[in-house]
Parts: structure tokens; sequence; C-alpha cells
């Protein structure tokens, strides 16, 4: 089994969408549309930090991530295979 890791509401939300869309690169706009919903309006800024956060607490070595991947010009890909039990 794996460590148990604390995450922020925003953090588990973040985490959340991209479990549910593994293998699918995601951009800004969408994460904050699925996390928040289409009228929210924090900056691209904000999701740049909640994944950075993630980097940390989840990432071997989160200068060179693996599993949450900056696609560039693109958004974001988590790239684990993601199974449901």
């Amino acid at each position: 089994k794996g460590t148990r890791v604390e995450l922020t509401g925003a953090e588990f939300e973040v985490l959340l969408v991209f479990c549910e869309r593994p293998g699918r690169t995601l951009s800004h706009d969408q994460i904050i549309e699925l996390t928040q919903g289409r009228d929210a309006a924090p900056s691209e800024r904000s999701v740049d930090i909640l994944i950075s956060r993630l980097r940390r607490k989840l990432e071997r070595d989160p200068k060179d991530p693996e599993l949450l991947q900056t696609i560039r010009s693109s958004g974001y890909l988590f790239s684990p295979e993601v199974t449901s039990e």
C-alpha cells in the first residue's frame, strides 16, 4: 500500500478531476470549470499553484514530475493508470 497524504479541499477536487479523466490533457479553463463551475473567475495562476502543491505532496521529485506532467501550451496531464475498486 501507499502512504496517506493530507490534501486540502481544493487539491482533492483537482486530483479527483484528473482521476476521472486519466490520460487526458486538461487546460487551465477545463480544470477551473470542472472544479468550480462555469461561472468561476479564479486566475490560471491559481491552477498552477494547486498543481505545484499536489506535485510536492505526490511526486518523488516535484521538479521532474512523472504523475502530473505539464503539456506545453495545452495544460496538464495525469499519467498514472487509474482503476476503481
